[in-house]
């Protein structure tokens, strides 16, 4: 029996190297979304806080300059929740082009591991019909070597 030889196989062996190179980069994009949220997180912690702190103010006798301070902090803390947002909103964006790209290769890779697997399947068969054939010749040739009546 001769061994098979898939045609493809180095492209077979490019597409899983494209395949993995895909699947590292969604990792990477799917922790940079985490440590986006994470932050995001942080920031709705620390305007939660804010909030306590006034209302505990707003209990008890409250200066206009404090008031004032609290309000222009508020201020920059939404500003930069808001942009924290836009930031978690690319970042979700990003990580969905990379998972239609890991889609993609891993489609290519399986388009040539099933091409591969047909051939393998050809290559048996033609080895089972070989095989038949030389065993029909063996069965033949003693055949009429007994003389063949």
């Amino acid at each position: 029996m001769s061994a098979f030889d898939f045609r493809l196989q180095r492209l077979l062996g490019y597409r899983n190297m494209q395949e993995e190179e895909a699947k590292r980069e969604l990792g990477l994009r799917q922790m940079a979304l985490e440590r986006e949220k994470t932050l995001f997180s942080s920031l709705k912690k620390e305007e939660e806080t804010l909030l306590n702190k006034w209302r505990e103010q707003t209990k008890q006798d409250v200066e206009l300059s404090t008031l004032k301070v609290n309000q222009e902090y508020s201020n920059l803390l939404e500003n930069r929740m808001h942009r924290q947002a836009q930031e978690c909103n690319k970042s979700k964006n990003r990580l969905e082009e990379q998972r239609q790209v890991a889609r993609k290769r891993w489609q290519e890779k399986r388009m040539i591991e099933i091409l591969k697997d047909k051939a393998q399947l050809e290559h048996q068969r033609q080895e089972q019909v070989r095989e038949r054939n030389l065993i029909d010749e063996i069965v033949l040739n003693t055949y009429n070597r007994k003389g063949g009546d």
